[in-house]
């Protein structure tokens, strides 16, 4: 058991780590500028996109993407993390052929992912862009840069920093089916196989670290606040 989990581990970590912070990073940006030009018609373009793109199941848009890229336009490889027979060694060929396969279930998680990302952002920042504070800031005459940067895109990012560490816990919906889905050689497929054949401890093993994966995510966020958001440290 603890041998399949180190095998499979590096996989899903590398996975989940890139691709929740890039979905996070460019779904806060895009959203926070979309939130704050809410009447702007890429705005509004952004928005219809993201209404669109939000709904959609894990399993239906990541199977969208592997018949359009694996299969018709055959840029990508259908499925696995490598080539069969290729060792693990850290040399560039290696770490190519890594990314070639991790890119489609990677792409799948960053849309989606960004999607809910853009929308959420766009949100606050609406609500903190009516906040008094940033109206007398208008009113004072402050640069519109000052004012998106560090008024209002500054007070939306809170809620969203511990968003950021509940969302390690895609292991059990997004990843998990993308990973079956692309037969990627990580923590979802190796728990979907256990449920299959009913291996309770590996399924307790994996369930086990999923959660002291997002509790240590949440503690060390939470250490880290008083840097974003200076009345913490007056407290």
């Amino acid at each position: 058991m603890v041998e399949l989990i180190r095998i499979a581990l590096p996989w899903t970590a590398g996975l989940l780590l890139v691709t929740t912070f890039i979905s996070w990073t460019i779904g806060n940006i895009i959203g926070g500028l979309a939130g704050y030009f809410s009447r702007k018609r890429w705005s509004r373009a952004l928005d219809a996109v993201a209404m669109i793109v939000r709904p959609l199941p894990y399993y239906i848009f990541a199977f969208a993407l592997l018949l359009l890229l694996a299969y018709v336009v055959r840029w990508f490889p259908v499925a696995g993390g490598t080539d069969i027979g290729r060792k693990v060694a850290f040399n560039w060929p290696f770490i190519k052929d890594v990314l070639r396969h991790s890119f489609l279930p990677a792409l799948s998680l960053v849309i989606l992912g960004g999607a809910i990302n853009f929308q959420t952002m766009k949100l606050i920042v609406q609500n903190v862009n009516a906040e008094d504070f940033v109206q007398y800031a208008k009113l004072g005459g402050v640069k519109e840069g000052r004012i998106v940067s560090r008024y209002v895109i500054r007070n939306a990012m809170l809620p969203q920093i511990t968003g950021l560490a509940l969302s390690f816990g895609q292991i059990f919906s997004g990843a998990l089916i993308t990973e079956i889905v692309f037969s990627y050689p990580g923590l979802g497929g190796l728990l979907y196989n256990a449920i299959i054949t009913g291996d309770y401890n590996l399924i307790m093993g994996i369930t086990t670290i999923s959660i002291l994966a997002i509790t240590t995510a949440i503690l060390v966020l939470d250490l880290l606040y008083p840097l974003v958001d200076p009345r913490v440290r007056h407290m």
